[in-house]
């Protein structure tokens, strides 16, 4: 698949905990960007994300003692705000459009207000019956961006 000049694309993935799923590649193929939530563990899984696309964001997880990635981002795109962090935290900063998160290892999709909280799940470790996933993060045309959640 090529990348659509009319649409904005972002790979989505959490909790990878040092496991790679060769089926993540097929995937995020095309991608404009991917965005890891945290626990990492190994920086070779960076690698492998960089060989899909080599434009990464990362932020640390509870699990990421030997990795130098700062634990927040705060980043725009197309016009929404969106604050990475691994660890949901009890504030979101003012103006934010999308949480994103990890740590649960359980999908979540959800609009609270005028936040949208999305979580992909666990690519690496599924937990408490959830599969294992990450997520897509689509804005076809200008218009806002809509997430998906695909499992592996």
């Amino acid at each position: 698949m090529e990348k659509n000049l009319e649409s904005y694309r972002i790979g989505v993935i959490a909790d990878t905990h040092n496991r790679w799923e060769p089926s993540i590649a097929d995937h995020f193929k095309g991608v404009n960007e991917i965005w890891h939530l945290g626990d990492i563990c190994k920086e070779s899984i960076l690698d492998e994300l960089r060989a899909i696309s080599p434009k990464l964001e990362v932020v640390l997880g509870n699990n990421d003692f030997t990795l130098n990635y700062p634990y927040t981002r705060q980043l725009e795109r197309c016009g929404e705000s969106f604050h990475l962090v691994h660890i949901q935290p009890a504030r979101i900063p003012p103006g934010t459009n999308w949480l994103l998160f990890g740590h649960t290892h359980r999908q979540c999709n959800v609009m609270e207000g005028a936040v949208h909280f999305f979580n992909p799940g666990s690519a690496g470790k599924a937990n408490k019956g959830a599969p294992a996933s990450v997520g897509m993060l689509t804005s076809t045309a200008g218009q806002p961006f809509q997430a998906e959640i695909i499992l592996l």
